[in-house]
Formats: structure tokens, C-alpha cells, sequence
């Protein structure tokens, strides 16, 4: 009787044994789909140092610079209004870049503000912001068709743009005052931010 217990818990350690030392695989699998798009905010400033304003629709109001002040010493006319476009990339794909392209900002006559407006490219952070490499503070004229912004120069931070009417100091280089020798009327055009690929 004794050698049968003995022998009955041996071969339960055993089988024990062979299954501790078993090797199971089990597959774990995810997959993560690409996201890949710019986020487009248009903001309005009355004047500098006021607080900025969402403009909501981008296609019909945008950045509507209204009726432009004639200054009566010099009889230019400029606007304290001023736009500054954010457009942060939310990408996990690399090797993107972001292109401006415009048309003249100009009348049904052909005769156009591009020479009139400043245009700034910057890199926003989170509490500040520094102008891009190269040509960074332009006229609209310039601007129309910069070279397209890689997304090593915007690490940490998003596209900012802003677009203001001439004042006639510390003005983009080829920038002048809307002088009286501008035709009366409406001026418009379009800018395009494009995200590649």
C-alpha cells in the first residue's frame, strides 16, 4: 500500500512538473491609422494690444479689413486692424510642409493692395513666437509665392501668419502707404494654405 501512494504522488509531481514548464504564445496586435491634418484659425486684432477675436467664417467674412481711415496729415490711408492665421499640423506622418499661395488682393479693375500689406511668417509656441528662417516679414506681393514651410522648422510649435495694412513705418521691405492715387472701392483676394503630401 505504501509504494502505491509513493508512486501515485510521484507521477502527480510530474504532471505538475510538465506543466509549469509549458510554453504558450498568445498574438497581441494593434494598429494605428494615420492622422494627418491642419487646423485652420483665422483671429481679428482692432488694434495693437487688444485682445484677439475668432472670426468664424474664413470664406465669407475673413479677414475684412473694412473701410480703410484717411489720415488727414498725410491723406494715406491705413487701418488699425490687423489678422494673424494659426495653423498647427496634426500629423504622426513625416516630411509634410505647408504652402501660401494668394491671389492679388485687388478690384474688379485689376489694381491691387499687394505692395500695401505686410505679411509675417512665424513659429508659434505655446507663450511666444519667432519669425521663420528667410524671408519672414514680406509684402502680400512676396507672400503669394514663398517657398513651402518644412516641418523641421516648425518642431515644437505651429504656423502662425499675419496680414496687416501699410503704416508707413517699420513697414516689410517693398511695402507703401495707400496713397489718394489708389482707385476707390472694394479690394479682395484669397490666400491658400495647402498641407503636403
Amino acid at each position: 500500500m505504501k509504494k502505491r501512494i509513493i508512486l501515485g504522488a510521484a507521477g502527480l509531481v510530474l504532471g505538475l512538473a510538465s506543466l509549469c514548464f509549458a510554453a504558450t504564445s498568445i498574438r497581441i496586435a494593434a494598429t494605428i491609422g494615420e492622422t494627418h491634418q491642419m487646423n485652420v484659425a483665422l483671429s481679428r486684432v482692432a488694434s495693437q494690444g487688444a485682445t484677439p477675436t475668432l472670426v468664424a467664417d474664413l470664406t465669407g467674412t475673413g479677414m475684412d479689413f473694412g473701410t480703410l481711415t484717411e489720415n488727414p496729415t498725410d491723406h494715406n490711408f491705413r487701418s488699425t486692424v490687423f489678422f494673424f492665421i494659426d495653423a498647427p499640423v496634426v500629423s504622426n506622418k513625416t516630411g509634410w510642409t505647408i504652402t501660401h499661395t494668394a491671389t492679388d488682393f485687388a478690384n474688379s479693375a485689376g489694381n491691387n493692395l499687394n505692395a500695401n500689406t505686410n505679411v509675417t511668417f512665424m513659429k508659434a509656441v505655446p507663450g511666444g513666437e519667432t519669425a521663420l528662417t528667410g524671408n519672414s516679414y514680406v509684402s502680400y506681393s512676396a507672400a503669394k509665392t514663398r517657398a513651402a514651410i518644412a516641418q523641421a522648422e516648425l518642431t515644437g510649435g505651429w504656423l502662425r501668419i499675419y496680414y496687416g495694412i501699410a503704416q508707413g513705418s517699420l513697414d516689410a521691405p517693398g511695402v507703401n502707404v495707400i496713397t489718394t492715387a489708389m482707385p476707390t472701392g472694394s479690394y479682395v483676394g484669397t490666400v491658400t494654405l495647402t498641407l503636403s503630401p
